[in-house]
């Protein structure tokens, strides 16, 4: 009997090969990448352990895109609930980033108060230490305990310590994108005046023969000032900075951009930079100036005809028409001239109700015939005039024009009361409840729901705006007890 291998053939036989031609062709496959961490929802009362997982599952499948921020709402959320201690914020919470900017939320004083506590036990060490703080907070993965207690590598100058990290190592810090807060400015309006003008100013310090490590720190630590040119919190010292002789037009092209830069500083950056059109036009189109500084913007190019109206139309764009008008509020009795022409050069873009608006501005530093010669020169005939102008006219003053601004804001208060109450067309929705899902009547109520939230954030933000862009906030940018 012929023995029989494994395979049930004898010994010896090769199994059959198939004609290359006849061989289904399999083409290389490259290897999937992993997918990336799809955090799940925060927890409801979050501590520290969930944090840590939270943490070793984003470095088994990063995810930049969203690790800072959902790390950042879990220590947040752990912080205002108190499952999550100040202690083990300091310690724990990694990376460091998110620590450091926990400071900028007033409601968690505490918190706020160990991680500036923790910040401030390394001045000791003078402005080495709030140097190499300011460059790696952004960038270190582990905890704040431990890179306030990190030393500095030895090497030549201040700038060239600490900073030698290899390609991996600087892309590998958090992604911070979209954030309110960037570390390395809190870090910075914690440090004292000096260390922190000291800081600033290295970024243009060099040696006489300096090495390429020293040159690539200088750039590094360049970029990184601009960018903190953009961001919040923004302090006194990193201001003044953009206006000595050390700033240049980029950088205080990022502080006209930046939305939390004060009025009184995009004053100063028209004023002082008027020969700068990127620093001016960044100022007239700037989403939270007020009008003071707007009109400033748009009167440093009061001779170029063609600049004033692209900006007007760019600010109308960009900014809607309140900020027209409230550049016209801010405007005194001694501009009427220039009121006047920037009502006749916006006029044609206006809404018919902002420019009755206007109109009667206009009227109050000037005279009712005024208005009448600027709708004249728009309509371009008596007939097509606004209803409003013309009875003015009639009436030989301003009158008709004020009433009827009044009228308008009257009727839309009464329609954002009206919404309050009714579903549709002024039916009193008794009940207090949504009209019938999918009915007519309930779509005018969500819509009108959805108006009124939308107005009531906007709201809400355009005050916490105004409260981090006032000028005391440049002296006392962190809200410390």
């Amino acid at each position: 009997m012929n023995r029989v291998d494994d395979r049930g053939r004898p010994p010896g036989q090769q199994p059959h090969e198939p004609h290359p031609t006849h061989q289904s062709y399999q083409p290389h496959q490259p290897p999937r990448a992993p997918q990336p961490f799809r955090p799940p929802p925060v927890p409801s009362h979050p501590t520290i352990d969930d944090y840590e997982r939270a943490v070793a599952a984003f470095r088994q499948t990063p995810n930049p895109a969203a690790e800072f921020a959902y790390l950042r709402e879990v220590a947040l959320v752990g912080a205002r609930l108190g499952t999550i201690r100040p202690a083990d914020i300091v310690r724990h919470v990694q990376p460091a980033a998110v620590a450091v900017t926990l400071v900028m939320e007033p409601e968690i004083v505490t918190v706020g108060d160990a991680v500036a506590r923790a910040i401030l036990r390394g001045d000791s060490a003078g402005p080495q230490y709030w140097a190499r703080m300011v460059r790696e907070v952004d960038t270190a993965r582990g905890t704040l305990a431990a890179l306030v207690k990190a030393r500095p590598d030895s090497g030549r100058g201040v700038i060239a310590r600490g900073i030698r990290r290899t390609p991996a190592e600087q892309g590998a810090g958090a992604d911070m994108s979209g954030q309110r807060w960037r570390a390395a400015n809190v870090v910075l309006a914690l440090a004292p005046p000096l260390a922190a003008r000291a800081f600033l100013a290295s970024s243009a310090t060099m040696h006489k023969q300096p090495s390429e490590a020293e040159l690539s720190a200088l750039r590094e630590q360049a970029s990184l000032i601009l960018d903190m040119a953009s961001q919040a919190p923004l302090c006194r010292e990193l201001v003044g900075h953009a206006f000595g002789s050390l700033g240049d037009t980029a950088l205080r092209m990022r502080l006209a951009e930046n939305p939390f830069t004060p009025d009184s500083v995009l004053a100063r950056l028209v004023a002082e930079h008027d020969t700068e059109p990127e620093v001016t036009r960044a100022v007239q189109v700037h989403e939270f100036a007020g009008g003071t500084a707007r009109r400033l913007a748009f009167q440093a190019v009061r001779d170029e005809p063609e600049e004033v109206l692209r900006g007007l139309r760019e600010m109308l764009r960009l900014c809607g028409e309140e900020p027209f008008l409230e550049m016209l509020q801010a405007a005194p009795e001694e501009e009427a001239a220039w009121v006047r022409s920037v009502i006749a050069a916006a006029g044609p873009d206006l809404q018919p109700e902002t420019r009755l608006r206007a109109y009667v501005r206009l009227a109050e530093i000037s005279a009712p015939e005024v208005v009448w010669a600027v709708e004249l020169t728009r309509a371009g005939g008596l007939e097509r005039m606004m209803p409003e102008v013309r009875a003015s006219m009639a009436a030989g003053s301003a009158e008709p024009m004020i009433a009827a601004v009044h009228d308008d804001k009257a009727a839309a208060a009464a329609r954002r009361g009206a919404a309050r109450l009714t579903g549709r067309g002024g039916a009193v929705v008794r009940s207090g409840r949504a009209p019938h899902p999918g009915s007519e009547q309930a779509e005018e109520w969500n819509r009108h729901s959805s108006a009124r939230a939308q107005a009531e954030r906007h709201r809400a933000a355009a005050a916490e705006m105004k409260r981090w862009r006032s000028e005391g906030a440049l002296d006392d940018p962190v809200p410390l007890v």
